[in-house]
């Protein structure tokens, strides 16, 4: 008998969420594939975690400079952008169709 896997999804806090419930493949293929799709999602939320970091780092430094800049009394100093929000979603969303596509079932219910 398959074996369920469940994970949880969304913001926590206020209001509800969605939870996926993960459903795996029958077949040793569809398992193989779906832990494809889970290495791959990995991946995808390791690179959106180093991307993030390198903007964070990156936005200190220019923040430092702008600092420096209006100490100095500089009239046209430039403030930093500030990192967009990195989510996973695309990453996790990409990861639960790549698991159906292998045979697998997601099933998605709201939680209070």
């Amino acid at each position: 008998m398959a074996g369920l896997w469940i994970a949880l999804a969304g913001l926590t806090g206020c209001g509800p969420q969605i939870v996926y419930d993960f459903v795996p493949p029958e077949s040793r293929e569809g398992r193989i594939c779906a832990t494809q799709c889970q290495n791959a999602a990995t991946n995808c939320r390791q690179m959106k975690q180093m991307v993030n970091q390198q903007c964070q780092n990156n936005y200190n430094a220019m923040q430092q400079n702008y600092n420096a800049c209006k100490e100095s009394g500089a009239k046209h100093c430039v403030s930093p952008t500030p990192c967009p929000y990195n989510s996973t979603s695309e990453c996790d969303q990409n990861y639960r169709e790549c698991f159906a596509a292998c045979g697998g079932t997601v099933i998605a219910r709201t939680v209070e």
